[in-house]
């Protein structure tokens, strides 16, 4: 019988003092004591009394200091192991800030986006100087009734001049830039480097005396979903990337420069100049635009592009798509004047959001939906390995899926 048995004979509670132990005993010995009990049973009770009584006195806390110490021994192990996948938990999310903050940090993303916060922020002052002036103005020189209907912005720009000016210490004072002037006049200096004896990659029979061209392809190995809650949910991807280093000839990279020229001209003339009250439709007129005159100038040249990794079967799906949705949306005014309807930014939403997922979820059904990840241009030995054996140009998330190809297609 274990001692919490023989506590319970007596009717007490693990760990009694010996005073309790005692007092518990004379009082059910007085009542089963044989020559006072003659009950049926009476005999057996004193026995079991007695015995219990004994043996909490000759092993006082003996079994409960036993369960203590290996209770206590099993907590601290429950302790240490949590305490060590905490810590486990806490490295891996200071190594993954560590490496999108190098990756961020890069010239590339960091300049600009701290020009597009800049931007940002110059903007917010504008407008909160011509909400406040403007209606200001137009009751004096115009209208006065004007000034209840647009009372609404002169509230909203005193507030946001008030927050500006809580921040002008450090509203333009965002960082510096990474990229220095010297920067700038190595990029667009065309000095050879060391003649290697590698072929260019875009121009037939050129060694690579240029700068050659880097390509990061990844390859998603696991997903992990956790949800928090009906609208809470978080994936982790676990990703390999392998970068690729293509060699290039100054030629090569002299076109390819003017090829970015040409697209951001383009679209910033598209932008200006065309008819269109759409903006969107603007920018893509802008891209066509772009990308006809680039293909002219590379194919008059004889070098092929550099973003012709990036032409991959769910690409082209995804755009046919995208030019359906816009032109159902879109109203064509007369002459060459579209408009966009009030649902565009639905449709938008949409696409950017729920396109990638759909996608996914329709195309993951058929043997042959790795294929539509593969550039539909042959690039090459090294290349069309990594592709074949299930590597990507990019990861295909909501918004990034579309950020990046852009991105990466222009410059």
């Amino acid at each position: 019988m274990s001692q919490k048995n023989y506590y319970k004979v007596l009717g007490l509670s693990p760990g009694a003092s010996e005073k309790q132990i005692k007092t518990a005993y004379r009082k059910l010995a007085l009542k089963y004591h044989p020559d006072r009990n003659k009950a049926p049973g009476a005999k057996q009770r004193f026995h079991e009394i007695t015995v219990a009584y004994d043996f909490l006195l000759e092993h006082p806390h003996r079994v409960e200091e036993r369960a203590s110490t290996y209770e206590d021994r099993m907590a601290g192990e429950v302790l240490r192991r949590e305490r060590e996948r905490m810590q486990a938990q806490a490295r891996a999310r200071r190594e993954k800030k560590r490496r999108e903050e190098e990756y961020f940090n890069r010239p590339e993303w960091h300049d600009p986006l701290l020009l597009l916060k800049y931007a940002v922020r110059g903007f917010a002052l504008l407008f909160a100087t011509v909400a406040i002036i403007f209606p200001v103005l137009l009751a004096i020189f115009e209208d006065p009734a004007s000034l209840a209907g647009t009372f609404f912005f002169i509230v909203v720009g005193v507030f946001l001049m008030v927050y500006i000016y809580q921040q002008r210490s450090t509203w333009f004072r965002l960082g510096n830039f990474k990229t220095s002037l010297k920067d700038v006049k190595r990029y667009l200096s065309m000095k050879s480097v060391k003649t290697s004896k590698d072929h260019c990659c875009y121009c037939r029979d050129a060694l690579a005396n240029g700068k050659s061209n880097r390509i990061e392809l990844l390859k998603t190995l696991d997903i992990k979903i956790r949800s928090y809650g009906a609208l809470n949910h978080a994936a982790k991807y676990k990703n390999k990337v392998k970068r690729v280093v293509i060699p290039r000839s100054m030629r090569a990279q002299f076109f390819h420069r003017m090829a970015t020229l040409l697209k951001l001209v383009s679209i910033i003339l598209c932008l200006i100049l065309l008819p269109f009250e759409s903006l969107l439709w603007r920018f893509i007129a802008g891209m066509v635009t772009g990308g006809v005159f680039s293909l002219i100038v590379l194919g008059l040249a004889g070098v092929h592009s550099r973003a012709s990794y990036l032409l991959t079967p769910s690409l082209l799906i995804k755009g046919c798509f995208w030019l359906f949705a816009l032109f159902k949306i879109s109203i064509v005014g007369p002459g060459f004047n579209i408009q966009t309807t009030g649902y565009v930014y639905i449709v938008v939403a949409g696409l950017l959001f729920l396109l990638d997922m759909l996608f996914d979820l329709i195309m993951g059904l058929f043997p042959f939906y790795q294929r539509l990840f593969r550039p539909l241009i042959k690039q090459g030995t090294v290349l069309d390995s990594l592709y074949r054996e299930g590597y990507r140009n990019y990861q295909e998330l909501p918004v990034y899926s579309v950020a990046f190809p852009l991105f990466k297609w222009i410059f």
